[in-house]
């Protein structure tokens, strides 16, 4: 192995992520579907050959931290050995590495001077994967084969040459089999851009020297994290959060988390959650890996730069059959409120040992809107007589906890995602909805010494005949809002209503499915608020004054 010294190595780490916002753009320029190009529901990075993530763009940390165990079952199903220049491997199974099936995952070999050096991958959530429902995810679902078209790992592209029956195959499953074959070929675009840097900085450096190089920037991360969880003092925390069902049973789903620290290495065990439920709510093994690395690192290194060395001291222990270890084939397709809370529930662990990086429980309710059908608005019309068929999909944001020296940020996705709430103009362009109003809730953001951030209000208005909608969130009931810290009070909750403000006004569970919508009808979301940190009474009188002339408060 070469001499590697720390600007060599620093360098080298910001080229890697380079390369991989450089894969971003080009996903997102080529993307079809507005939950790519608009809302950044995607992801790009790059891994060793052995697969061990290298870098990343600044997109979805939920996503990423997949990737690393997609591949795992990727080469078990097709060796390394089996991968040519110009192959594109793909996979969306949540039971062979990926979470559910509307991510779709892909992964490119970098050859250089005959040698295969890195790995690039992609991954995008596609606006409809198939299944019974316009946008696949359906919270009432008892297995993943209702879930949409699932692919096991295949060459989608091999030796440069596309597997058109896997093309041909998807059209035939999905709603809106062009945005997907598009959305598909921008992924491929993505992996193409970072396969073409990769060899570059290859040719630069050498293929000896480009290894060695990957190697000091994981075992630098390693040593850092080592040294970080060294700082916490040996120990056993634990927590619970709760979150609500509202599909199989009232009964709210409990996770659990108990992290030890001994020595240099942090053990996070979540097998006490419970046991898997019969709805579509539980988390596949990727994602739950996904979201407690994620946790860990948030607490221990959150400005040092994402790579697979930041996860070599980290232990997990699940426990198979539980909500965040199902068995197959149980459904998984709402699978994200549940890491959410996962990722929650670890850092609520965390918080007495977490010093600044401590914060209040963070809005995870997630509040989604899909809908799909027919415009038949005569405008709409096509030259045949047909109406177009649309689906759109839509999150909105809610509020940080509040931390020592810092409110809680308003109307931010939280969590391990990153998505912007769709404009309304691309969604009154896209569908036949209007978007009444976007709002932040006033008064949501839990009271303390430095108050929880603000939830979101959105209301969208129905302008087809009728539209089907699926929607979900969490935290709408005082056992699962947002908790306050060290004093602090809760978040304001979250809420899904019909027709806010009319006759028929109707609060709706937290989860729904399939339900039909008529041209006039409203649905308001509304995103759950940050907890408190600290004691109210403390507050320092002059941001009181001004949360009240800003009309927080």
């Amino acid at each position: 192995m070469s001499e590697i010294d720390a600007i060599a190595r620093d360098v080298f780490q910001h080229q890697l992520a380079g390369i991989a916002e450089e894969m971003s753009m080009a996903l997102r320029r080529a993307a079809f579907s507005s939950i790519i190009w608009d809302m950044y529901d995607y992801s790009c990075g790059l891994f060793t050959p052995e697969g061990d993530m290298l870098g990343q763009a600044e997109t979805i940390p939920a996503q990423l931290g997949i990737m690393s165990t997609a591949i795992r079952y990727m080469f078990a199903r097709i060796p390394r050995e089996e991968w040519r220049p110009g192959d594109v491997i793909v996979c969306n199974d949540p039971y062979q590495g990926c979470t559910h099936t509307m991510d779709v995952c892909l992964f490119g070999p970098v050859f250089h001077d005959g040698e295969l050096v890195a790995l690039t991958s992609t991954i995008a959530h596609h606006v409809d994967i198939g299944g019974k429902v316009p946008g696949s995810e359906g919270p009432d679902n008892l297995e993943v084969f209702a879930e949409g078209l699932i692919l096991p790992p295949l060459k989608l592209v091999e030796e440069g040459r596309p597997a058109r029956a896997i093309f041909d195959i998807l059209a035939a499953n999905v709603r809106d089999p062009r945005g997907s074959a598009g959305d598909l070929r921008a992924q491929i675009a993505g992996c193409r851009t970072g396969e073409r840097r990769i060899a570059e900085l290859a040719g630069r450096y050498g293929n000896d020297r480009f290894r060695d190089l990957c190697g000091a920037c994981l075992d630098y991360n390693e040593t850092y994290m080592r040294r970080a969880i060294a700082g916490l003092g040996e120990g056993r925390w634990e927590a619970d959060v709760l979150m609500e069902d509202d599909v199989a049973t009232d009964e709210p789903i409990r996770l659990h988390a108990a992290v030890t620290v001994t020595g240099d290495e942090i053990a996070v065990d979540v097998s006490g959650a419970d046991e898997q439920r019969a709805n579509g709510l539980n988390c596949p093994e990727a994602s739950t890996l996904s979201m407690i690395h994620y946790a860990v690192k948030c607490v221990l290194a959150p400005d040092l730069p994402q790579n697979q060395g930041c996860d070599r001291p980290v232990r997990v222990k699940t426990r198979r059959g539980t909500v965040l270890d199902p068995i197959r084939p149980a459904a998984v397709s709402v699978r994200h409120i549940t890491q959410q809370a996962l990722a929650d529930v670890v850092l609520k662990a965390l918080s007495p040992v977490a010093g600044a990086n401590a914060a209040a429980g963070c809005h995870t309710s997630f509040p989604s809107f899909v809908l799909g059908g027919f415009d038949d608005r005569p405008e709409m019309a096509e030259d045949d007589g047909g109406r177009p068929y649309y689906v759109i999909a839509d999150i909105i944001g809610g509020g940080m906890g509040g931390a020592e020296g810092r409110d809680g940020l308003n109307a931010v996705d939280s969590h391990g995602g990153n998505c912007a709430i769709l404009s309304a103009e691309i969604m009154e362009t896209l569908s036949p909805v209007r978007v009444n109003g976007t709002a932040l809730v006033e008064g949501s953001g839990g009271e303390g010494r430095f108050r929880g951030g603000l939830g979101v209000r959105r209301d969208y208005e129905v302008l087809a005949g009728t539209g089907i909608l699926t929607g979900y969130c969490q935290q709408t009931r005082p056992e699962t809002a947002p908790w306050g810290l060290h004093g602090g009070g809760d978040g304001g909750r979250a809420a899904l209503i019909r027709n806010p403000g009319g006759p028929d006004e109707e609060n709706l569970k937290s989860k729904m499915v399939g339900v039909v919508l008529k041209r006039g009808d409203v649905l308001r979301t509304v995103g759950a608020g940050g907890g408190g940190w600290g004691d109210p009474a403390e507050r320092d009188p002059a941001l009181v004054e001004r949360d009240r002339a800003e009309g927080y408060a």
